[in-house]
């Protein structure tokens, strides 16, 4: 195309310029699913989940904590807040920490901590490979993952996978110039990876350096972690909702850059893991209390969403928590004992949904 009709697509909202979204459809038909779920554990902000020896652990500010336990101290405590979680096989765990740090809890290497990389700042995923290394993904080069709706709202593109071997400590980069990965699956020699800001899976080959080649794209949110279950489906976590608001405000280069210097990142036009708490949030039409209701097909900034991937990272089916919901902002999910569990950031819990094989 030229540089007039790229010009021309750009002033009419055409073509590569036009501002869509995906819709809700398909396997991704709305259902209220995950709000009717058990909640499992109430905890501030849990975000990670993984199973270790102790049973089903998830991360939430500076704590591990049982998520089947009433009560009780935690299973450990940092002095940083976690930012990722990965359970091994020899029934330990690894705990990323924001300020890059990765320590081991339990198993084989139970205390041992592997020193921040000064280009891995902002671990998003930990993954056990099958090769006893740990999968890495540091979601930004440029901003921690605190600043996470920076890095969406600036472009950015700077993420990348690496390999970490736990004995040597020897980092070895598997993928570079990745927008925002936030999700691993080791699938044969290959790896598999969330790019948030790109809404797609991507399959990075092993021994090759660069974005790879998509698996999934054009999803209607914003995709998370991963995890597999025993039947050998893929699990999804999808954190919030795209919408023709955001995607137009990041085709506004001027406007977006005035907001981000101007504006608190609370009330950015921009996702996030809840909405609805402050009257300085920014709407969208449709997305107002009616009545003193609001109704669960409305716009939001927020939602709750786990997908259903056939081992050919194929939807099939969807979990939600629409507008009206309180299962928002889900950042994890995995099966254990025949539940589905996840976490739902946004509202400070992690659900459990007896899932068998059906939407019913």
């Amino acid at each position: 195309m030229t540089a007039l009709g790229t010009a021309l697509d750009r002033w009419l909202g055409r073509g590569e310029a036009s501002i869509t979204t995906p819709p809700m459809d398909g396997a991704f038909r709305p259902n209220d699913l995950l709000d009717a779920a058990a909640s499992a554990l109430q905890a501030p902000a849990p975000d990670d989940l993984a199973v270790t020896a102790l049973g089903l652990v998830v991360s939430s500010g500076c704590s591990l904590l049982r998520v089947n336990a009433t009560g009780g101290a935690p299973v450990a405590s940092f002095d940083a807040e976690i930012g990722a979680l990965a359970g091994l096989p020899d029934g330990g765990a690894a705990v990323a920490l924001v300020d890059g740090r990765i320590v081991f809890v339990g198993g084989r290497y139970d205390g041992k901590t592997i020193a921040a990389r000064a280009d891995v700042q902002c671990i998003t995923v930990l993954a056990a490979a099958a090769d006893g290394a740990l999968l890495v993904a540091n979601g930004s080069a440029a901003h921690g993952s605190a600043d996470w709706k920076r890095d969406l709202m600036e472009k950015g593109a700077s993420g990348s996978v690496w390999r970490l071997e736990p004995t040597s400590g020897a980092w070895t980069q598997a993928a570079a110039k990745l927008a925002y990965p936030n999700g691993l699956l080791e699938d044969g020699d290959s790896i598999v990876v969330c790019e948030s800001w790109r809404c797609a899976l991507t399959r990075i080959s092993r021994g090759a350096v660069g974005r790879g080649a998509r698996v999934l794209e054009d999803l209607p949110a914003y995709p998370s972690r991963l995890s597999r279950d025993a039947d050998g489906a893929v699990w999804l976590a999808l954190f919030a909702p795209r919408s023709q608001l955001v995607e137009f405000v990041l085709s506004e280069d001027r406007y977006r850059r005035r907001m981000l210097d101007e504006i608190d990142s609370d009330y950015w036009v921009a996702p996030c893991l809840r909405s609805g708490r402050s009257p300085l949030e920014p709407t969208q039409q449709g997305g107002v209390k009616q009545l003193g209701v609001m109704k669960p097909w409305s716009p939001s900034r927020s939602y709750g969403l786990v997908a259903r991937l056939d081992g050919a990272f194929r939807p099939t089916a969807s979990f939600h928590s629409r507008t009206n919901g309180r299962r928002h902002g889900v950042t994890s999910c995995l099966t254990s004992e025949g539940r589905l569990y996840f976490t739902a950031k946004g509202d400070g819990l992690v659900g459990a949904y007896a899932y068998k094989g059906s939407m019913a």
